[in-house]
């Protein structure tokens, strides 16, 4: 019995013991926020707080999805950043209820039945290639800095895609995304709780973003969670229970709200 409890103890512990980084959430909410931002106004942005060092590199644009986004770098941090804007005209809003799932095929064979949201990952795919280039470039001069990928809404279900395209190529990177949809069915979900090791989803209180896609269509969440709730005050949730009744989930979708979608750690989710 002692055994038995020592064990419980031990995996009720490592089920928690994942930390994220408080600065680097917080810049992460301003850089998910800025790409909100016209993408001609990226290059002279001024960012406040802890992102004020934060040094532009690339501008990031699919003609064909209307996805926008930047990478840039912050070198007393030695950490290379990628951020997409979330929903912001009609292309994207359509993208976002393209929710049919299609096969996951940038694993293949090792995620062979996953299925992941159509819309999203037709978004991702659109700026892939760019991205990649990007990161190259950046840690050829840079080849021990770390990548973040970040974003907020629809921008946050591409920084996770995007996550994973960098890790099929052996570019390792950490998400901090805010208010993310559900991007695919339990398998996905699963495979990216392996390969996404510094993997954070932040949810507000009552923000009903995280609830769609509905989990009746079988769209799951990979684990994560920091929840906010309507103090501010932050929990992470068990990276056993992906979807943690204790957290958002213990809202139902008539009980959740748009507002809490535009505030993330006290800052708001648009251009500033």
């Amino acid at each position: 019995m002692y055994f038995f409890l020592l064990f419980l103890s031990l995996l009720l512990v490592s089920s928690i013991s994942k930390q994220y980084d408080i600065k680097q959430s917080e810049i992460c909410v301003r850089l998910s926020a800025a790409a909100y931002c016209e993408e001609d106004t990226y290059p002279t942005i001024k960012f406040d707080g802890p992102a004020s060092e934060f040094i532009l590199t690339d501008t990031i644009y699919s003609y064909k999805t209307d996805m926008l986004g930047f990478v840039g770098i912050i070198h007393e941090l030695k950490t290379i950043y990628v951020s997409f804007r979330g929903s912001s005209s009609l292309m994207n809003w359509m993208d976002d209820f393209e929710i049919k799932k299609v096969p996951y095929t940038t694993f293949l064979p090792e995620c062979n039945k996953c299925m992941v949201h159509n819309g999203f990952f037709i978004t991702a795919l659109s700026v892939r290639n760019q991205t990649v280039d990007s990161i190259k470039r950046l840690k050829r001069s840079y080849p021990k800095y770390e990548i973040i990928c970040t974003g907020h809404s629809l921008g946050a279900s591409i920084a996770q895609l995007i996550s994973m395209e960098l890790n099929r190529l052996n570019y390792i990177s950490s998400v901090y995304n805010y208010g993310q949809p559900r991007v695919g069915d339990i398998r996905f979900s699963e495979f990216v709780n392996k390969k996404i090791e510094g993997f954070w989803r932040f949810s507000h209180n009552r923000d009903i973003v995280v609830h769609i896609p509905i989990g009746s269509l079988q769209y799951y969440h990979s684990c994560g969670e920091v929840f906010e709730d309507e103090y501010g005050n932050l929990g992470i949730c068990s990276d056993i229970d992906c979807e943690d009744i204790h957290y958002a989930e213990k809202f139902s979708l008539q009980q959740t709200n748009s507002q809490d979608h535009m505030i993330y750690l006290k800052y708001p989710m648009d251009c500033l």
